[in-house]
């Protein structure tokens, strides 16, 4: 480390306090790996320390950012500039190992190597080894990766700015990868300063705005967006004001939520504190959420959002050491899928974590002693007292399941529910709960009036509705949650519908006979459009995606259609309502279409 030391100081007698290019050694990818860095001059002046803003470059790119100004940039702002190179190989031209199928080919993984890259700057380097001082910029599939890294590691990352960034990969490993969608993984950036930039032409303006529509459903988000004249490229004012922005940042940033959401696609992660260790060896995401001090859920998902659990994955989860080290607890157990819950005691280790072992299945947990503070969130809700969707340009009445996952008793509960979407009308937004024991659950009384008369999405924003919850009792205790419900449109049927059950010998499975039958395996087209579907139905098992590459020009938005499995119990003549939409995608400027649909089924008959 001495030597390497002397080395910097010996170039940068030589070259001048600015612009250098150097290099370390990367345990992740076994070699040498170069960086371009730029220093104030007033670091060989001072002994202060500085923050750091890392910035991760596009296709073609690589370390040496070449930008004007930016030398002058950060002797004016006293802030270090670190350009890191995203390609695996030093032939590589295409960056970061993210991307379809056939563009992720190594195991090395660029979340493995940020870690080590900042850890070689902040122990070579005078920063401010802390996440209040640091940001992260990307343009392109630097843009991805700055959103990407700033979700997988909020508690490093005080900002980052995204430039016309690519709005969907898959990213993980060559055997295993998952689709990850920026417009879905917004929670998982709370507590992070974010700027979004899009363009006024070029080949992702529109898939891009289906990224800023994901994360204007997040209330508590810190967002700005900008719509910069021009093209796809990285114009020098849009990068300084992303500089500027990320500078700011630094003077305000965010604390760590009091409550936060993280969805990973690995199987073991670590986040604000929190250890997650699994044995997932498939596609999907590891989602916590409604984390606070008090608890948890947790979750596997083969997609986002909502997608069905990942079967036979086990976790262990590790706390942050917020507990009282070598001390008992209750622990609450809420199952999901069976609706029950189970207390029993728990001890926290001598660091103050409470370590758990969990399956697949979707779990709730509250963690309290006695007589500790009520804490609620919603575990389940109704439309119309049976179904999952809003009815479209109808009143709807919503009613709410709720726990308390606390070690009180919460008495005269008011219950506040609101939305972001103005096309959403809500005629009573308050409703009101005598009371909720400690570890119940309670259906509230009275409903929730709703009229969906938002239109359908023509592209693929998130379509469901985001409904805030916000719940007090008569001692101002306050809880927050979130539910997500899709509306049933109001659209024409779909009349030209053809069932794969195993005759195209690629997507179905089952007689071939194009009957949906109980036990087989479907995939619905209209036309020759596959088709993705949402249903409310006991019958329907399983989903998986099956997502495809359409044409276009850059490899950017994908579409997705499902695969259902009908249940082997389900009995014949039984009716399958769906809501579905298929797209089809302009090859220049990757605009997304989205045509929606409804159509029913009859298990066992040849309609």
């Amino acid at each position: 480390m001495k030597g390497f030391h002397i080395l910097i100081f010996l170039s940068l007698v030589q070259f001048g306090y600015s612009q250098q290019d150097m290099s370390h050694y990367s345990e992740v990818f076994g070699r040498d790996k170069p960086y371009r860095i730029f220093l104030p001059e007033s670091y060989q002046d001072t002994e202060r320390s500085y923050p750091v803003i890392y910035y991760f470059h596009g296709n073609k790119g690589s370390h040496k950012l070449t930008m004007d100004g930016v030398a002058e940039w950060v002797n004016a702002n006293d802030i270090i500039i670190v350009a890191w190179n995203g390609k695996s190989v030093p032939e590589d031209i295409r960056p970061y190992n993210i991307g379809f199928h056939s563009n992720i080919n190594y195991e090395e993984q660029f979340k493995d190597y940020f870690l080590e890259l900042v850890e070689h700057i902040d122990t070579n380097y005078r920063t401010q080894d802390r996440r209040e001082s640091r940001g992260v910029i990307g343009h392109s599939m630097g843009g991805i990766m700055s959103f990407f890294l700033a979700g997988k590691y909020p508690h490093m990352i005080s900002a980052s700015a995204n430039s016309k960034g690519s709005p969907e990969f898959f990213i993980g490993y060559p055997d295993n990868h998952t689709l990850y969608s920026v417009r879905y993984l917004f929670k998982n950036l709370l507590g992070v300063r974010l700027k979004f930039y899009n363009s006024t032409e070029g080949e992702l303006v529109h898939l891009n705005k289906e990224v800023h529509n994901g994360a204007i459903r997040e209330k508590e988000l810190k967002y700005e967006y900008e719509i910069a004249e021009g093209g796809h490229q990285l114009q020098p004012e849009l990068f300084n004001d992303a500089l500027n922005f990320i500078a700011s940042s630094f003077k305000q940033p965010l604390s760590k939520p009091e409550r936060w959401h993280h969805a990973d696609l690995y199987a073991d992660f670590d986040v604000w504190g929190y250890s997650v260790r699994s044995n997932k060896k498939t596609p999907g995401f590891i989602e916590l959420s409604d984390v606070t001090q008090g608890g948890f859920e947790i979750a596997t998902r083969g997609w986002l959002p909502l997608g069905d659990p990942l079967e036979n994955v086990e976790l262990s989860i590790a706390t942050a050491g917020i507990y009282t080290p070598d001390t008992e607890y209750n622990l609450l157990d809420y199952n999901k899928s069976n609706e029950s819950g189970k207390v029993r005691t728990i001890k926290s280790d001598h660091l103050g974590k409470i370590n758990l072992d969990v399956d697949y299945k979707n779990r709730v947990f509250g963690i309290f002693q006695e007589g500790g503070p009520a804490e609620i969130v919603s575990v389940d809700y109704l439309v119309n007292g049976e179904g999952h969707f809003l009815q479209h340009n109808e009143v709807s009445q919503l009613k709410l399941k709720l726990l308390n996952r606390g070690g009180s008793d919460a008495e005269n509960v008011k219950v506040t529910l609101s939305t972001e979407n103005e096309d959403v009308k809500i005629k009573n937004k308050v409703v009101n709960l005598k009371g909720l024991e400690s570890t119940e659950t309670e259906w509230i009384d009275a409903d929730f009036l709703i009229t969906a008369e938002n239109k359908p999405v023509i592209d693929g924003s998130p379509f469901r509705v985001l409904f805030n919850i916000r719940m007090e009792d008569e001692n101002g205790n306050t809880w927050t949650d979130e539910i997500d419900i899709p509306v049933f449109y109001d659209v024409p049927v779909f009349t030209n519908i053809g069932i794969d059950d195993g005759d195209s010998e690629i997507f179905g499975s089952g007689n071939g006979n194009n009957i949906a039958e109980p036990g087989e395996r479907i995939m619905i087209y209209e036309v020759s459009h596959r088709s993705r579907l949402y249903y409310d139905d006991p019958y329907v098992k399983k989903e998986t995606l099956h997502i495809d590459l359409q044409p276009d020009k850059w490899g950017d938005g994908y579409a997705a259609s499902s695969l259902l499995r009908i249940s082997e119990d389900c009995p014949p003549g039984h009716q399958i309502r769906f809501l579905a939409n298929y797209e089809e995608k302009e090859w220049k400027t990757i605009r997304r279409n989205v045509y929606w649909g409804t159509f029913t089924i009859t298990v066992g008959a040849n309609e």
